[in-house]
């Protein structure tokens, strides 16, 4: 898949991180700009005004992976929302010409940029983050989704042709208990699905940052009851039917599910 113009809004980089691919040293690159407005998200610079933040020319960035290839051989693509750009292909397959593995983190918006990416072999893997339930989607996100969207990304993703992880923020009086569980019983055939601690630091509504987070007790308790949904031992019933998953061939294998 090709796309007209290469002018993605690189809005940020770090040359290295030891927290955005889970035991792997990248480097992480933020593109401005997002069709979502979660309250709580922690980039409200990068989703409201990325035309204020300097653009980083490309080159830059290739220099500096030239640079550290030889410990840093990975990057990951986040935001604001990656996948708004179509120039995301030209930025990627630049990247992937250095010889550099690809991570792209997404809200599953747009499961057609999505399923380029990956047919075209672009990404080695790709975190989507679940705001919540998909039936209630507004609430999490702050604006009108067509849904379908999203439960498409999800399909694409649950089909395994790409490494992947599923992640949520919990939110206390946003989210509810059971809203995690019912995220969990959606997607309870993947492999990773990530409970994420809410930050009240730097929101973009900053309301939040009044917000006290959960207690570790009660995220331990959420992850482990999660874990039990995930691996069979405590199913919940849902009210909308979970996605339809094209079957993998016999010589796919599937690893353990980690919940973090």
């Amino acid at each position: 898949m090709s796309c007209m113009g290469h002018d993605i809004p690189i809005r940020g980089f770090l040359e290295t991180s030891f927290i955005d691919w889970k035991g792997c040293l990248s480097s992480v690159l933020f593109t401005g700009g997002c069709n979502f407005r979660c309250p709580f998200c922690h980039n409200p610079d990068l989703v409201l005004h990325p035309d204020t933040m300097e653009e980083i020319p490309l080159e830059h960035i290739i220099l500096n992976l030239r640079k550290y290839k030889k410990w840093v051989d990975r990057v990951v693509i986040t935001g604001g929302e990656p996948t708004i750009h179509m120039d995301l292909f030209h930025i990627i397959g630049r990247i992937r010409s250095e010889g550099i593995k690809v991570k792209l983190d997404t809200n599953g918006s747009s499961p057609f940029i999505l399923k380029g990416l990956i047919n075209d072999g672009l990404i080695d893997y790709v975190a989507m983050d679940v705001k919540g339930p998909v039936n209630r989607y507004k609430r999490w996100c702050g604006v009108n989704v067509n849904t379908k969207t999203i439960e498409e990304s999800i399909r694409l993703i649950l089909e395994g042709r790409v490494d992947y992880e599923f992640r949520m923020t919990v939110v206390p009086f946003l989210h509810r208990e059971d809203d995690v569980y019912e995220v969990a019983e959606y997607i309870r055939d993947a492999k990773r699905f990530t409970i994420q601690e809410f930050r009240p630091h730097n929101t973009l509504d900053r309301s939040y940052e009044n917000i006290k987070p959960f207690s570790p007790d009660k995220v331990a308790k959420i992850r482990e009851t999660v874990e039990g949904i995930m691996t069979g031992g405590n199913k919940q019933t849902v009210s909308h039917q979970r996605p339809a998953v094209k079957k993998q061939s016999a010589t796919t294998t599937t690893s353990a599910t980690f919940i973090e």
